[in-house]
């Protein structure tokens, strides 16, 4: 068998000894390797010129890691670089973990995805639907499915952002809810889902795209199904088979040298703590979630209350912390249709039901997340409010695991002083795999063989 290029990236972080991450040649999966060059050196200016404080990230194709790069600090103030298992807080990233558990069920057949919402959670049989501008409530014109949570076709809302005007009466109380976990006076998902059934619905069930809290009540049915809190299903039916160690709601004190810390802009900054005097000397980069690691809501007895499996109580709770190696893990399953280490954790048809779109109009979204978001096409995923992505490109066969800690980490195409194109992950290695079809395509017309992939041992 022909041997295989190998390149070996490494990085020290504190508490942590050191760790290798192994990406083949991309000339050995097909892919052509300029364009992800390109790339690196682009987002290594974006880091340098204070845009983010670092990145770090995994690029998958033919289900072989083709570039593996970490830049840059996830602690400008302590002096610490990012790694590939550096911890990163991932807010609406939670949502396709918890998908994941839901699926385990069904395919034990403890749920169907037609099953009702008042059959787990009793609260939402008597739910009302409020008439959109008017102060008048009618019953829903059918019930809430567990389908129709998964896709965000519930009728349930979100809190406004943090500093954003009160619309309505149904927004105000999003936002009451959410200051009572965050000071926790709820104490548990049990009791957020019961006191949200109280709210009436902001549209009837399946008619329309709302994206809210709907995940946060499929944890609850989790937990329902499961006999146990949402951290031990999630452990028992994804984290644990998976080998996602690094997957948790809050960290110990000695991990918590691993945990990014996370930035804003100034004027965010501002809207979440108000007068505090900002201590940044960039406004660009102003850290949140304190001002030391001892503060942070992600420690353990500090945490946020209600286990978020929407992942986002505000910029200061809820939701999971991962690594871009434990996510990876996660990504694998998916791109490989269930199959871990040759092992089936979930059916392939599973896999299509989550992927498939569930909009009949609008932008595309899935049980996973979102459909086209990266690139227009098959290619789909998911991202949290500080910039913690994944996706899947099932046309050409790649996937992305790309992490900062940045709530207000502006577009590429914001970016200033970039070369826009260039600094786009995703548009880089489409055309890497762009040109590697179009060096085929060359090769076949002047009647030269196309190489053959080599067949790679197990």
């Amino acid at each position: 068998m022909p041997s295989r290029k190998r390149k070996s990236v490494e990085r020290k972080t504190k508490g942590t000894g050191s760790e290798a991450v192994v990406a083949v040649d991309p000339a050995c999966t097909g892919l052509a390797a300029k364009p992800l060059q390109d790339y690196e050196k682009e987002m290594q200016l974006v880091v340098k010129k204070g845009i983010i404080p670092g990145c770090v990230s995994l690029i998958y194709h033919k289900g072989q890691v083709v570039q593996a790069s970490a830049m840059g600090m996830a602690d400008v103030e302590h002096g610490t670089h990012y790694s590939f298992n550096t911890y990163c807080r991932m807010y609406c990233a939670t949502k396709p973990f918890i998908a994941t558990a839901l699926m385990r069920f069904i395919e034990e057949g403890r749920a169907t995805l037609d099953d009702r919402l008042s059959d787990y959670i009793p609260e939402f049989a008597n739910c009302k639907v409020q008439i959109e501008k008017t102060q008048e409530l009618v019953t829903p014109k059918r019930p809430i499915l567990l389908r129709h949570l998964l896709s965000h076709l519930s009728g349930i809302g979100y809190a406004p952002e943090v500093g954003e005007p009160i619309e309505d009466d149904i927004t105000q109380a999003y936002l009451n809810l959410q200051q009572d976990v965050q000071s926790k006076k709820i104490k548990n998902l049990a009791a957020f889902a019961r006191e949200l059934a109280k709210i009436p619905l902001c549209d009837h069930p399946g008619n329309e795209y709302i994206y809210g809290y709907s995940f946060d009540v499929l944890g609850r049915v989790l937990e329902v199904i499961g006999g146990k809190s949402l951290d031990k299903v999630l452990t028992e039916k994804v984290f644990q088979p998976l080998k996602m160690q690094d997957t948790k709601w809050s960290l110990t004190r000695s991990e918590l040298p691993r945990l990014a810390a996370c930035y804003a802009h100034r004027g965010t900054y501002k809207k979440i703590y108000g007068s505090r005097k900002v201590k940044s000397l960039r406004p660009n980069l102003v850290r949140i979630d304190g001002e030391l690691q001892k503060e942070s809501h992600w420690l353990s007895g500090q945490q946020c209350s209600v286990m978020s499996g929407g992942g986002f109580m505000g910029y200061l709770y809820g939701g999971l912390v991962s690594t871009v190696l434990d996510t990876g893990k996660f990504v694998q399953m998916l791109m490989k249709k269930g199959l871990v280490n040759g092992k089936r954790f979930l059916k392939a048809s599973s896999i299509v039901q989550m992927e498939k779109n569930r909009m009949k109009k609008g932008d595309k979204v899935n049980f996973l997340g979102n459909i086209g978001t990266y690139r227009h096409g098959t290619e789909y995923g998911m991202g949290g409010a500080a910039c913690t992505y994944w996706s899947i490109d099932r046309e050409d066969d790649t996937a992305v695991v790309w992490f900062t800690q940045h709530v207000d980490m502006p577009e590429v195409p914001e970016m200033k002083g970039i070369h826009h194109k260039k600094a786009d992950l995703w548009a880089m290695l489409h055309k890497a795999v762009k040109a590697t079809r179009r060096s085929q395509k060359r090769r076949l017309s002047a009647g030269a063989p196309v190489k053959k992939k080599a067949k790679i041992s197990k």
